[in-house]
């Protein structure tokens, strides 16, 4: 996970002010990394990477295996992954990513909580039963 000790800012931007966006940057806040990013996700995402818009690969690029000190089961649901058209050089049209058998994937923006899973890894991260 990306738990840092001390304090943590979060910073919310023009357009930041949707219930799911602010709970997702208090998910990097709590120490996770974006589902999208997992060393596994392959089996369960496609990345269109010709449709990402230039500057914002690193959004997709997979972490190593030691990274994800958490597997718990890929989370199509998890506040922390993002949308089928985020950073879409034309999200009108063209999708950055899909579940596998073309699941569509809800923007974070319209996301209103964590999912159970994200409750589960907030749960192990910080020893709470």
């Amino acid at each position: 996970m990306g738990r840092a000790g001390g304090p943590q800012i979060v910073s919310l931007g023009q357009g930041c002010g949707f219930q799911g966006t602010i709970i997702h940057e208090l998910g990097h806040a709590v120490g996770f990394y974006h589902e999208q990013n997992r060393s596994d996700r392959d089996d369960y995402l496609i990345i269109y990477w010709e449709n990402i818009r230039k500057g914002e690969e690193a959004q997709f690029f997979k972490l190593t295996p030691d990274q994800n000190l958490l597997l718990t089961p890929f989370d199509y649901d998890s506040i922390m992954l993002y949308g089928s058209k985020t950073f879409s050089k034309d999200p009108d049209h063209l999708r950055t990513m899909e579940g596998k058998n073309n699941r569509y994937l809800n923007d974070v923006n319209y996301k209103n909580k964590l999912s159970e899973s994200d409750i589960k890894q907030i749960n192990m991260l910080y020893n709470c039963k």
